[in-house]
């Protein structure tokens, strides 16, 4: 960002502190709750087990009230912060889901927001959590219209917190884990969301992410500040009204004689005089078309903190579902920014973090096969020689990724790098699997953000494989490798072909299957030239998922970065072999 924009003011302590501090601030409010301040969760307060299944939201700090503000009987009975616009780190969702379990034996529905960072992170911890023997189930969500034709769906937007409600309401009513989320994956198909933006929001400490012209909106503007679908002249409430409803109506083919339920979203910054005209305005328009308006739900419920403007979010009532989603809509709860008064009353206790939980569910890989003294200075030589080209590789990873994110792929990798190296300094390769489950917990720690997510995902997913195969042939390795490809695809949303790192990963590994009976050597060598040629031929692909799929793509021309990240440390631990095998 450029240092002349000023800072826009907010009324914090620090930008450091402001996500922990807005968290004690809901339990001040609402002291019937529960705070994990370690793993910044809040929960409902419970002695016993209810039997039932409990529901999990979240997502990244920002947003408020969402998703503390929905913690109550009949919603949340949990949620899960992450830093401002950041998706929780995936050890912070599974305390969350091991905490609710203990509780609610019934299981855990976790509730989780389509964008990247979240289905990466709450997946990873859902899958952790079923290897130790939780009964927890994941359902992405996303209703935006804006990003609907997008390869990973459109983006979740206040359409999320009417999902906390739906499945809170039937868990409350009794329904099993596996009857809870079929309901709300029907329920998806019925909802959309389309708003509009009149200013930038900013982050703690920062200038506004963009600008918008004094008499200029933007539609479809995300919650994260990510660009619309289009900048347009201010217009009349009416007007603007009028063209997202087309826009909506559109999408869900409604007519005249349907039923909806409309969800009226501030995006922070607008005025309740404002919000009142268009609740108006919704309500005359969509009875002029003789579509029948059962509920108007308007207030502050999923922002992007100060940003000037409002969503509009319309459930179709279908025939056969209908009344059923209207009465666990109007169904009581304790969610304090849903109805708000009952979770003002005083309960005894403090805040805790149970550290056992973490202790008795974080899944370890079995150790698999192991090996000999000379496969362990291979494996190990051959990492340290990735983690040193990932280091050296730093400036080219960033300048990539400048293009299409934020321009940190180099430092992060060169921190995944660094970890490895400090790592392989003590620790024993005698179990592939161990190790592969232990770079895992590197890349979730040590890198972060998404790329630590997609990392921790697949390096998992391939110690498991490990853990079960019979032996340290590269039949067994290939199935490993497989297996991690399939876990990034999985949670992260991209198939080859889609312009990120699987490009690089899933051409290798075709090589190395077509190759399986070759010689070693020709072998590794016919892999580390797929990997090659699968990074380069990322510059002529559009993207397709993941933050770059969000960027035009006339404005991306270069090979993509987590593709040529891969080829760099693929191509290190191949060559290494193939020299001194």
């Amino acid at each position: 960002m450029s240092s002349n924009k000023p800072i826009t003011k907010k009324i914090i302590n620090s930008p450091q502190t402001c996500v922990d501090d807005n968290l004690r601030g809901v339990v001040a409010t609402y002291p019937s709750l529960q705070l994990h301040p370690k793993h910044r969760v809040i929960t409902v307060r419970q002695k016993s087990d209810t039997g039932r299944v409990a529901i999990l939201g979240g997502g990244g700090s920002g947003h408020e009230p969402f998703a503390a503000g929905f913690v109550g009987a009949g919603m949340l009975d949990g949620s899960v912060a992450g830093g401002v616009f950041a998706s929780p780190p995936t050890g912070h969702v599974l305390y969350a889901i091991a905490h609710l379990y203990k509780y609610n034996s019934g299981g855990v529905l976790v509730i989780i927001g389509n964008y990247t960072g979240d289905r990466l992170n709450f997946g990873k911890a859902i899958e952790k959590a079923k290897i130790s023997g939780i009964k927890v189930e994941g359902l992405i969500v996303g209703e935006d219209v804006a990003s609907c034709k997008n390869k990973t769906g459109g983006r979740s937007m206040v359409g999320e917190v009417l999902f906390y409600k739906l499945a809170g309401a039937l868990a409350a009513k009794g329904y099993d884990l596996a009857s809870i989320r079929k309901e709300a994956a029907e329920f998806n198909k019925y909802m959309a969301t389309l708003g509009v933006c009149l200013s930038a929001c900013s982050l703690p400490g920062q200038p506004p992410l963009f600008e918008i012209a004094h008499d200029e909106m933007e539609l479809g503007a995300g919650v994260h500040g990510e660009a619309g679908i289009t900048k347009m002249k201010m217009g009349t409430a009416k007007e603007v009204v009028a063209m997202i409803l087309e826009q909506i109506i559109s999408h869900l083919k409604l007519v005249a004689g349907n039923r909806v339920v409309v969800t009226i979203d501030n995006l922070g910054g607008t005025s309740i005089f404002e919000m009142n005209i268009i609740s108006a305005e919704v309500k005359d328009q969509l009875e002029s078309k003789k579509i029948k308006v059962e509920r108007i739900f308007s207030g502050h419920f999923k922002t992007s903190l100060e940003m000037q403007g409002f969503q509009i979010c319309i459930l179709h009532l279908n025939e056969e579902k209908g009344d059923l989603w209207l009465e666990t809509l109007d169904a009581p709860t304790g969610g304090s920014a849903w109805t708000g008064g009952v979770l003002s009353v005083r309960s005894e206790g403090g805040h805790v973090d149970d550290e056992t939980l973490l202790q008795s569910h974080g899944a370890k890989a079995k150790s698999g096969p192991a090996l000999k003294a000379k496969e362990q200075e291979l494996l190990r030589s051959s990492l340290l020689s990735a983690a040193a080209e990932l280091v050296k590789n730093e400036a080219l990873l960033n300048k990539l990724d400048s293009g299409c994110g934020d321009g940190d792929c180099g430092i992060t990798l060169k921190n995944f790098g660094l970890a490895i190296q400090s790592y392989l300094k003590t620790a024993s390769v005698e179990y592939p699997a161990n190790v592969l489950w232990d770079l895992s917990e590197i890349a979730e720690t040590d890198m972060g953000g998404t790329s630590g997510g997609i990392y921790s995902l697949g390096l998992s997913a391939a110690s498991q494989g490990m853990a079960s195969a019979k032996s340290n042939d590269v039949a067994s390795w290939l199935a490993a490798w497989e297996s991690g490809i399939q876990a990034i695809s999985k949670y992260g949303g991209a198939e080859p072909g889609d312009r990120t790192m699987l490009d690089t990963l899933h051409h290798a590994a075709e090589a190395f299957k077509q190759n399986l009976s070759a010689d070693l050597k020709v072998l590794l060598k016919k892999t580390a030239d797929a990997a090659e040629q699968g990074a380069k031929a990322t510059a002529n692909m559009v993207a397709r998922a993941g933050r770059a799929s969000y960027v035009a793509s006339g404005y991306i021309n270069d090979e993509d970065a987590g593709a040529r990240a891969a080829a760099i440390w693929l191509q290190a631990i191949l060559n290494y072999f193939t020299n001194n095998i």
